[in-house]
């Protein structure tokens, strides 16, 4: 079983963002197995009525551009794993994608891992021009044209959204080294293909509301069709978030073992959620990885 923490800019002030890489730096050192961050490019008030539980001060919290805070703590750290949880890749032109993203797994030495996911809040969308109702689509289009771009030049890819022809994308991975993207969303059919087809792993977020035998069997589900495509079961990654249990760091904890029975590889502790205020987040940290040191022997 590995560990991922959360830090997110809503911890600190908007002139203390500078705070993430100071938790980053901490993550690294206490051996912490990967450190990612949230994303919204924009919010607007139709926030506040999308039974998110938005409330109006949520608007102004500080959230940082992923890729460019990942990029950050790539510089600020050595070891860690880094990851986006999430991108919303359906907001990026494929190319601008698949070009950032190969720049931070180049420039990380390969520790970048892309997490995607479609998101919900339509202002989003809408201001930046990407039809809210197609998301799904895009997001296959995008993320089949950033294949395409990482693994071959010239590359081409021609679907619905995302056309081209004869194109070169470099830095890119070396012949045979893959960018891994984790899918987080809901467990559906088009799920499913995604991961098989596109991905390297999934992330059933909290909001999903699924049981543990429910996620169970969705990642028995998940690892049947990656033998049935010729893809080694093993390799399926799944990173779940632990519910914070009333902000005590040994109750939410408590939630590992039945998770990693159910064939979860990577555990993701919210340190906001988790902490009392932005000068105990790194005491936090350290906490949660002093209780989680004894399961890492849990077989995912």
């Amino acid at each position: 079983m590995q560990l991922e923490v959360t830090i997110e800019g809503a911890s600190y002030a908007p002139d203390e963002q500078y705070r993430i890489l100071e938790v980053a730096r901490a993550a690294d050192d206490l051996g912490v197995d990967f450190i990612d961050t949230t994303e919204h490019v924009l919010m607007g008030l139709g926030a506040l009525h999308s039974a998110q539980g938005w409330e109006m001060h949520h608007l102004e919290q500080p959230q940082p551009e992923a890729l460019v805070t990942l990029a950050a703590i790539a510089g600020a750290t050595t070891r860690i794993g880094l990851v986006s949880s999430i991108v919303i890749a359906p907001l990026r032109p494929a190319g601008l994608l698949a070009k950032q993203v190969a720049s931070l797994y180049a420039l990380s030495r390969g520790r970048f891992v892309l997490g995607v996911t479609t998101s919900w809040h339509r202002d989003e969308y809408d201001a930046l021009g990407v039809p809210f109702a197609e998301r799904g689509q895009v997001l296959n289009d995008n993320i089949g044209a950033c294949r395409a771009l990482w693994s071959e030049a010239p590359a081409s890819f021609h679907s619905r959204f995302v056309n081209f022809d004869g194109m070169f994308c470099s830095p890119r991975p070396p012949a045979g080294e893959r960018i891994p993207v984790w899918f987080g969303g809901k467990f559906t059919e088009r799920q499913i293909r995604r991961v098989v087809e596109l991905g390297d792993g999934w992330m059933p977020f909290g909001g999903l509301r699924m049981t543990v035998p429910e996620k169970a069997a969705a990642i028995a589900t998940l690892r049947e069709r990656y033998l049935a495509a010729g893809r080694d079961p093993a390799m399926l990654e799944v990173c779940d978030a632990l519910g914070s249990a009333g902000g005590s760091i040994e109750r939410t904890l408590e939630q590992v073992p039945a998770l990693a029975e159910a064939g979860v590889t990577i555990v993701r502790a919210h340190l906001r959620h988790l902490s009392k205020g932005p000068d105990t987040v790194i005491d936090t940290l350290e906490e949660i990885v002093r209780r989680f040191e004894p399961m890492r022997p849990l077989n995912g």
